[in-house]
């Protein structure tokens, strides 16, 4: 080991930061949510019918409900009025039909006539000829959904560890939930390191842009974690660490300030706190001097170079597999592609590369290295030690990392 300012001695290769990442991830407590805090979640427990579903014998048509032999007068029926033979009600598709309805015309298989006095009769039409008939009658229980028929009450809707997406909150809604028994997302905050970073407008004056304020929420939010707004943490250790202490977060992460040195108020302030290091750079380009450590209350912290192309590598080689290993999602299937041209070799022969790509032709076509090519790639490529030749058969990622 080294000073406790420095962190680990020796760097981890790609894979090995992102085992570590992935196996860093503890899965978060359970807890009830009402449904409109429920989205983005996974259920912890399986989403059940509250009741028989339906909860009635229930109309599957939009129609008349009749009973008994037609024709039929159309009656207004009060709920828990029966219907008598020869007689009908309008229904909607899942309206509980009333008691003694054999069974359901489409109204587009039924005509309507008006008789004297207000009445009006309604007629089937004959199934194959279209014409109406008032021999015509649809089978018993012809467009009755019965009670349970669905399921039965306290059947399973959903397996526990699904993700609630916007129509598993509508199935339980619909099947009167109120909350939701889940995992929640992991909430991640942001800590922007620099004084001299402006946060609008053009840079001036040798004051650059702050380019991942904005980024790293969006980033984590689309792995389905709750990214709060960023922080600007003030250029001193005590007040760095006030700032660390304070955020109300199952991960924080922060840029800047990560490479190793007596100046760095970021490693100042881990060792301070008795933080447990478990990545401290990574041989990786770009992006080398990120880390990650465990704060002593459970948090973890990932450290992001302050370049954003950088910065970007470190998320999906750190946060990517942390995030998801949190949320209990599966780690999809490695993804290849054959590299159309030779890449850039990487500064150190042990280093891995990271490139952005387009896919064409389902070959990967090498972009420029810059913050424009990264923007505009469609994928990147991981190129180990030794890789990296046109032909060459490398994982590839997607903007996440996954």
């Amino acid at each position: 080991m080294t000073d406790g300012a420095l962190g680990l001695d020796g760097l981890l290769d790609w894979n090995q930061a992102r085992f570590v990442a992935r196996t860093a991830g503890r899965a978060l407590a359970e807890r009830n949510a009402r449904l409109d805090e429920s989205a983005g979640a996974h259920l912890a427990q399986p989403l059940l019918t509250v009741h028989d579903d339906p909860a009635a014998d229930s109309s599957a048509l939009d129609g008349y409900a009749v009973c008994g032999e037609g024709p039929w007068q159309l009656v207004d029926l009060a709920e828990g009025v029966a219907l008598s033979p020869h007689t009908c009600c309008r229904v909607l598709v899942g309206m509980p039909v009333p008691l003694h309805a054999d069974s359901v015309i489409h109204h587009n298989h039924a005509v309507v006539e008006a008789r004297s006095g207000g009445a009006s009769i309604i007629t089937a039409r004959d199934e194959l000829s279209g014409v109406p008939d008032e021999s015509a009658r649809p089978a018993f229980g012809h467009g009755i959904v019965r009670q349970g028929e669905r399921a039965p009450g306290g059947s399973q809707l959903i397996a526990a560890g699904a993700r609630i997406t916007p129509a598993v909150l509508a199935l339980a809604a619909s099947t009167g939930h109120d909350s939701l028994t889940v995992i929640p997302p992991p909430r991640v905050g942001t800590l922007i390191l620099g004084a001299e970073l402006l946060d609008r407008g053009l840079p001036r004056f040798g004051r650059p842009r702050d380019a991942l304020g904005h980024t790293i929420p969006a980033f984590i939010g689309e792995l389905g974690a709750r990214g709060f707004p960023p922080t600007r943490a003030p250029d001193s250790p005590q007040l760095l660490l006030e700032e660390i202490n304070d955020a109300n977060v199952d991960v924080l992460i922060t840029t800047g300030s990560t490479a190793p040195g007596p100046n760095s108020h970021l490693r100042q302030v881990l060792r301070d706190l008795g933080a447990h290091w478990l990545v401290d750079g990574v041989m990786v380009q770009p992006g080398a001097p990120m880390l990650m450590a465990r704060l002593p209350d459970g948090r973890l912290l990932i450290g992001l170079p302050g370049d954003p192309i950088g910065a970007l590598c470190a998320l999906m080689t750190l946060a990517t597999p942390l995030i998801m290993a949190m949320r209990h999602d599966a780690t999809p299937p490695a993804r290849t592609v054959t590299l159309a041209d030779d890449a850039p070799a990487a500064d150190f022969a042990e280093d891995t590369a990271m490139h952005p790509v387009r896919i064409d032709d389902g070959a990967a076509v090498l972009l420029a290295p810059d913050l424009h090519g990264w923007a505009m790639a469609h994928s990147y490529v991981v190129a180990p030690p030794g890789t990296g030749v046109r032909g060459d058969t490398l994982l590839v990622l997607d903007h996440l990392g996954r």
